[in-house]
């Protein structure tokens, strides 16, 4: 409590006078504030419930309320706090989102009997996205130099597909199948795969030729080497297992960094530059998996994808602009539009 503001500790004093936001009824079935906010984790993605514990946790330990006590004035002097402290815009947003998403979803299980988080607006953050997307002679730099088929292929599927390392991780021989209806660029056939990814969704993607040859002669070597039953992961560890994310981002960075593609210097915890023996900077890349994500978008709208077949592709889940996911036997995606990478050398 010793960052909490003076406002803070005086109403944890005056509780008694603060109005009690429950439904008068009593017909919520949540019985407390602990079992709201673990019913609430319960629907996040694992990376995300870790995260939201912590920015929550944070906020109760400030506030110091119960959350039935908790008015709009202590949310806006929390948003105060956080600029106090000198976090930045990004941070103090999704540390306000998750607060305000509690009370959504508090409010519509009816532990509170209004959204008192409805009316808090989040720091405007600025839009850095097109310095995440890869041109395409930096995509093409980066699948060139990777020979090894197994990660060149992880990268395409990156790329061809839009999806995330989430949709990727558990990836399973099943999830791929044959599509000879689907013809690519040069007229050969393709395929499909099947993601269940986040949110617990699952979408179906179809794949053109290119990448999907690759596909298949991957799947010809798993085969030799005694693996690829359906149930197999497709990214296959050296111990037989699925690739881990970890090792998947590592598969990327390394593609990356190999290919000099957005390098910077490595810093420790503290920011310093980290250096080798010789004294001068280690490099790494900026790249992550997502930057396949954004290139697949941005690529395939500047091609001529239509906006909504590229929103569906990609799972987005913007209520606005995202209608209905792909069907189980989609007729076409915007890989279609991204399917003319170099031919694999390795």
């Amino acid at each position: 409590m010793d960052d909490a503001p003076p406002d803070y500790l005086a109403t944890r004093r005056d509780q008694q006078h603060l109005p009690y936001n429950a439904p008068s009824d009593a017909e919520c079935p949540i019985a407390s504030d602990h079992v709201l906010i673990q019913r609430w984790l319960a629907e996040k993605s694992a990376n995300t419930q870790s995260a939201y514990a912590r920015d929550i946790e944070q906020f109760l330990n400030v506030v110091d309320l119960p959350l039935r006590y908790i008015t709009l004035g202590h949310l806006q002097e929390y948003r105060a706090h956080l600029a106090d402290q000198d976090y930045a815009p990004s941070s103090r947003k999704r540390k306000l989102s998750a607060v305000k998403s509690l009370f959504t979803f508090g409010t519509t299980l009816r532990y509170f009997a209004h959204n008192v988080g409805a009316a808090l607006s989040t720091p405007a953050v600025r839009n850095d996205r097109a310095q995440r997307i890869l041109s395409e002679a930096d995509l093409w730099a980066i699948l060139r130099d990777e020979t090894n088929l197994r990660n060149h292929v992880l990268l395409r599927m990156f790329y061809a597909s839009g999806g995330r390392v989430s949709d990727l991780v558990g990836l399973r021989w099943a999830d791929l199948k044959n599509r000879p209806d689907l013809k690519g660029p040069d007229g050969q056939p393709g395929g499909q795969v099947t993601f269940f990814g986040k949110g617990k969704k699952t979408r179906a993607v179809t794949l053109y030729s290119k990448v999907w040859a690759l596909i298949r002669r991957l799947k010809t070597e798993e085969v030799a080497a005694g693996h690829g039953d359906p149930e197999d992961p497709v990214f296959r560890s050296q111990k037989g297992g699925a690739l881990s994310r970890t090792q998947i981002w590592r598969v990327v960075k390394q593609a990356a960094i190999r290919a000099s593609v957005k390098q910077t210097q490595q810093t420790d915890a503290s920011g310093a530059v980290k250096r080798d023996e010789d004294g001068a900077p280690i490099m790494t890349s900026k790249v992550s998996p997502h930057w396949f994500r954004h290139a697949h978008a941005s690529h395939a709208l500047q091609k001529g994808a239509d906006l909504e077949l590229v929103r569906e592709t990609l799972g987005h889940e913007n209520i606005e602009t995202t209608k209905t996911y792909l069907h189980a036997q989609p007729g076409k995606s915007s890989s279609y539009y991204v399917d003319e990478a170099p031919d694999f050398n390795g």
